[in-house]
């Protein structure tokens, strides 16, 4: 075989390859680097082995590790893993009184999930250039930038077709919300944001946004807008009740959303969901038939062991099946933490709960009955957005 007939059959063999996604890849973790404004070069890898004369064409997309079927995290992730036996696996441990539990992937790993369809849109484009409404109508999500240093402007919303709006609130003259933080002279005040994970509605038609000591109430259908007081109750993290859709829930107290008649007697009668062992739950939960979901921060997983590192956030599921998932807490203070919420289920097996780093939003997928995880959403941000999202999502129609 001559020098020239070698050289065809390489070409040929290099021209029936489709490269890696090993670019694309390193270009999306390298705009999010530059979101974050850290000095840096990044560096784009693109490799290809081909071996020719009875040629075997081996291909690594540098994926990195996830848990495996058989429950060996230290395995390599092929490139295009079947979507469900990639993930599918047997538990990590068993919980006390019957249930599973399941390591979950680390934020590194989340970027490598197989997609899967939902009745959530595959990307939600937050950064799309459109001009603000004044009616966006009924929405399925409601984001804004989690930065409690500028006020708030505007509000992307998501609409259940999958398209998205904006919601112009500058003339509202939003400021930062109070929020007290212990009763002696040496706690430090902390302030909020006007909007938060329970903001939007059950329904997606009202936007509740928290001001010192008063709400505003925002039709997302109508554009009306009220302004109710709240008197001595304060008004941070005010949100929609899940036992009673059409109540609002004040830190300490309801408001009718209809009257701004003030209730003093509380739904939880808690302002933030924390135990005497410093066990938070990252509200809302979400609740079908006789299922529940539910994110915690600060509770241990003995059965676990060390893989979970410290500050994981546990994503619970009880009812006839409990089943938990634990997704590892970062190392360092690179991340923010907590960032995982439940979102909602999705059938009668699988969670939706978002994560979120600086300069990403995703929202995963976790099939509680064989532990396998998959990215179900991901949103492309603002530039200004890498300090964060938050994100309020209405009751998502089964």
């Amino acid at each position: 075989m001559t020098e020239q007939r070698v050289r065809e059959l390489l070409t040929e063999v290099a021209d029936a390859v489709p490269p890696p996604d090993t670019a694309q890849r390193a270009w999306r973790r390298s705009v999010r680097v530059r979101r974050r404004r850290v000095a840096g070069t990044a560096l784009l890898a693109v490799g290809v082995v081909v071996a020719a004369i009875g040629v075997t064409g081996v291909l690594h997309n540098g994926a990195g590790t996830l848990p495996s079927p058989d429950g060996d995290r230290g395995s390599t992730l092929v490139a295009n893993p079947p979507p469900e036996a990639a993930l599918a696996r047997p538990a990590d441990a068993r919980l006390e009184g019957g249930g599973k539990a399941w390591i979950g992937p680390t934020i590194d790993e989340e970027e490598r999930l197989p997609a899967a369809e939902s009745e959530l849109p595959p990307s939600i484009d937050l950064d799309a250039d459109i001009e603000a409404t004044e009616q966006p109508g009924r929405s399925l999500a409601a984001f804004a930038a989690s930065d409690p240093e500028t006020p708030l402007e505007e509000v992307m919303l998501l609409s259940r077709d999958g398209l998205v709006s904006r919601l112009d609130v500058s003339g509202l003259d939003l400021d930062t919300v109070l929020k007290p933080d212990g009763d002696d002279d040496d706690s430090a005040d902390e302030y909020v944001l006007p909007l938060n994970i329970s903001s939007l509605s059950p329904d997606g038609k009202q936007l509740v946004l928290a001001q010192d000591h008063e709400v505003v109430l925002y039709n997302l259908v109508s554009g009306e807008r009220k302004t109710w007081p709240t008197n001595d109750s304060e008004s941070y993290y005010v949100g929609w009740t899940y036992t009673d859709r059409w109540m609002i829930q004040l830190p300490r107290d309801l408001l009718n959303p209809n009257t701004g008649v003030v209730d003093p007697r509380s739904s939880n009668g808690s302002d933030d969901s924390e135990d005497s062992d410093g066990i938070v739950q990252i509200w809302p939960d979400r609740t079908l038939d006789d299922r529940t979901a539910q994110a915690w921060l600060g509770r241990s997983v003995p059965t676990l062991g060390p893989e979970i590192g410290d500050d994981p956030v546990l994503i619970e599921a009880t009812g006839p099946r409990n089943a938990l998932l634990a997704l590892p807490g970062d190392e360092g203070d690179d991340h923010l933490s907590p960032r995982s919420r439940v979102v909602a289920w999705l059938g009668e097996d699988t969670v939706a709960f978002q994560s979120q780093d600086y300069g990403s939003y995703r929202v995963l997928g976790w099939e509680t009955d064989n532990g396998a995880v998959s990215m179900l959403s991901e949103a492309d941000l603002p530039d200004d957005w890498d300090e964060g999202v938050i994100a309020s999502w209405a009751d998502i129609p089964q």
